[in-house]
């Protein structure tokens, strides 16, 4: 148990470290399809982001999220579409409530009254050898009897070549409201989750730490360092990788972690329960970075 939370710390710790590197600007690649994107190193898959709706006719919200992340052995590390919470998928962002003015309008969530269209794509790598994916977004409430554009986002992915048998990715959303009285907020209750999360493989063995310490989940969100370490045991079957989370909203670190030891999601909170306004002409600036790393022996 011991390696084990030491998988989670060194996952954590990663992403306080500074990342530099030189590497051959070819290494990281895409592929871009009508479904989404599929990035690549030296032609092994990292990750797949999803730009179209697999069922549009039943699930028009089920895109811009990500999922598959794979680890640099070609394991899968998240999930989409668990049975056990169908609207959970890999890495995605999303809030209970959708508010204009006093109304909640729609469930970004559980991708109820609310689509999104991907308005443009585009990928470049730089001289360090990373690769940046830029999607240009617009969220359209359907919930009414009119679509309603409520807001233009803004995401980036920047994925780095491997490090030291470790990989970086680096979000940022950027989300801009169209429309006055707009606002997001969390689940209505105690739990408050909502914003950055993961679905990851077979998250009932997951151990947690931040801060040089174990992170034991709670019901509710947990108080703990800026970056959430994840890690499996080392058993047959099991990831031999380990994840670290690390998230920012407006420039300051998150805090807040909801933690799920069982067939759930990882979430770092924002804005929680209470819902909070997004003003005309002052976007919302979201950050996250994940780093995929072996796991400590």
């Amino acid at each position: 148990m011991r390696a084990l939370f030491a998988a989670a710390l060194i996952a954590g710790a990663a992403l306080l470290a500074p990342v530099s590197a030189l590497a051959r600007p070819d290494l990281i690649d895409a592929v871009i399809t009508a479904d989404g994107v599929t990035i690549t190193e030296d032609d092994k898959p990292i990750l797949f982001y999803r730009i179209k709706p697999a069922d549009p006719a039943t699930e028009p919200g089920r895109l811009n999220y990500v999922h598959p992340l794979y680890a640099p052995d070609g394991t899968v590390l998240t999930e989409d579409r668990p049975a056990d919470h169908p609207h959970q998928r890999g890495l995605f962002w999303s809030w209970h409530q959708v508010r204009l003015g006093d109304r909640v309008v729609a469930d970004g969530w559980f991708m109820k009254g609310l689509t999104f269209v991907v308005k443009k794509t585009n990928f470049a790598t730089d001289r360090t050898g990373a690769g940046k994916l830029v999607l240009e977004v617009d969220w359209i409430v359907s919930s009414g009897p009119e679509l309603v554009y409520v807001a233009s986002e803004k995401t980036s992915v920047r994925v780095q070549p491997l490090k030291k048998g470790a990989r970086r990715l680096d979000f940022e959303t950027v989300i801009a409201p169209s429309v006055d009285g707009f606002s997001l907020g969390g689940s209505d209750d105690a739990k408050g989750y909502g914003g950055f999360s993961m679905r990851l493989i077979a998250p009932d063995r997951l151990v947690f730490g931040s801060q040089g310490k174990g992170v034991v989940p709670q019901v509710g969100p947990v108080t703990a360092g800026n970056a959430m370490g994840f890690a499996w045991p080392s058993q047959p079957g099991l990831s031999q990788w380990a994840v670290g989370l690390s998230c920012k909203v407006n420039g300051k670190p998150i805090t807040q972690w909801i933690l799920r030891k069982e067939l759930s999601m990882q979430n770092c909170v924002w804005p929680g329960r209470a819902p909070v306004a997004l003003v005309k002409g002052k976007p919302l600036k979201l950050e996250t970075a994940v780093v995929v790393r072996p796991a400590a022996k």
